[in-house]
């Protein structure tokens, strides 16, 4: 009986330590930025936090059932107390303690921000009619390290004799010193510019207004960017509603 009361605890908090390292694995994920480029942070979490949420369950679940002694359905019910106890709170501190010491995103009256943004390119790039998910391509840089793509606004995307203008947005997750987007229209590497931002760690109020417009410095590899192929970009902190 001893035996059967054991592997049942054990699964069962294996069962519940699986749970629980899917949400705290994707909570983690997502508090680090976690890349999610070709599903890695999803991969990430189910085949490296769930497996560990189940291991850790089912040591905990015997070694529980075997430290509880009383017999009976009394010991039972301790001994799955106890298990299901001690994998709440290592997954509550394993979550909890990386939220406290981790880097809030910045706010402006109690409202998380955003990058709203218009990019503008030469004439000589082609844009796409419809959104094929490679066109057009704007991603955040936080501290020379990419942390996030930006949504493009198909639908307001407008074009004159001279330029194309992109608009989107992308949120603002941390108090990062430097932040730059990387640029791309196309599929060449080579066509990526970097485009530096002037944004303070804490924006504030009047960063809600439109900045002037910012020529690209260089292109992805380092090399200087001609006049004619250079992009430009103006941009505001916006706050959202959670």
């Amino acid at each position: 009986m001893r035996v059967l009361r054991a592997s049942f605890i054990a699964l069962f908090t294996a069962f519940v330590g699986c749970l629980l390292a899917f949400f705290v694995g994707d909570y983690l994920s997502r508090l680090g930025q976690m890349s999610n480029m070709e599903g890695g942070r999803g991969m990430f979490v189910v085949f490296v936090c769930a497996p560990l949420g189940i291991l850790v369950g089912l040591v905990i679940g015997i070694v529980s059932s075997i430290l509880v002694r009383h017999e009976g359905p009394a010991g039972f019910f301790l001994a799955q107390g106890w298990s299901l106890l001690i994998v709440s709170g290592l997954a509550g501190l394993l979550a909890g303690v990386p939220y406290l010491l981790s880097d809030k995103p910045p706010t402006i009256d109690g409202k998380r921000l955003e990058l709203q943004f218009e990019l503008r390119a030469p004439a000589t790039f082609k844009i796409p009619d419809q959104p094929d998910g490679y066109g057009i391509r704007v991603s955040l840089y936080t501290d020379n390290r990419q942390t996030q793509y930006a949504f493009i606004d198909w639908n307001g995307i407008t074009k004159d004799p001279e330029h194309a203008t992109v608009p989107g947005h992308v949120p603002l997750l941390t108090h990062s010193k430097t932040r730059s987007v990387l640029a791309s229209i196309g599929n060449e590497p080579v066509a990526s510019q970097f485009i530096e931002l002037k944004i303070p760690p804490a924006p504030r109020k009047e960063d809600e207004t439109w900045s002037n417009w910012i020529l690209a410095a260089q292109r992805a590899d380092l090399t200087p960017i001609p006049e004619t192929e250079r992009m430009a970009l103006r941009y505001r902190v916006r706050p959202v509603n959670d």
